[in-house]
Formats: structure tokens, C-alpha cells, sequence
């Protein structure tokens, strides 16, 4: 079977082989098509990962501000209750 198609591509002569070099660089065009959207995937994967880790950076740092604040809060609190009881 591929023997007849490449034999009926011959006998066109500089068709065939125009046919022949398209269905070649259709090939390869998506082959590096399909790896680029790979890479790209990949890169988006890790931007997306990096996103995560900046939210939970701020996320901690937040948590750590809200916390001292409350801290600072508790103790106003226990030195007015102090000062008013004595």
C-alpha cells in the first residue's frame, strides 16, 4: 500500500515530491507545534506555582501582623482592666 503511494507520487514527478516535502514539514510543524505547547504549559505551570507561593507569603505575613496586633491588644486591655481595679 505505501509502496503504490510513494511509487504514484514518483511518477508525478515534481508534484509528488512538492507533496512529499509538504506532508514532511506538516510533520515536523507539528511536532515542535505540540513541544511548544509543552514548554508553554510547563511555563504556565510554573508561574501559576510561583503565584501560590507569593499569595502564601502574604498570607503568613498578614496572619503574623494580625497576630501582634492582637497580642498588643490583649495586653492594652488586661493593663486598663489593671488600672481601673487598682
Amino acid at each position: 500500500m505505501e509502496s503504490q503511494f510513494f511509487a504514484q507520487l514518483l511518477d508525478l514527478g515534481v508534484t509528488g515530491i512538492f507533496i512529499c516535502w509538504l506532508l514532511w514539514s506538516h510533520k515536523e510543524q507539528s511536532k515542535r507545534l505540540d513541544d511548544y505547547v509543552d514548554r508553554l504549559l510547563e511555563t504556565l505551570s510554573n508561574i501559576e506555582r510561583e503565584r501560590e507561593e507569593g499569595y502564601d507569603k502574604i498570607r503568613d505575613r498578614y496572619d503574623e501582623v494580625i497576630a501582634k496586633y492582637d497580642t498588643e491588644r490583649d495586653k492594652l486591655l488586661i493593663d486598663i482592666a489593671r488600672k481601673l481595679d487598682g
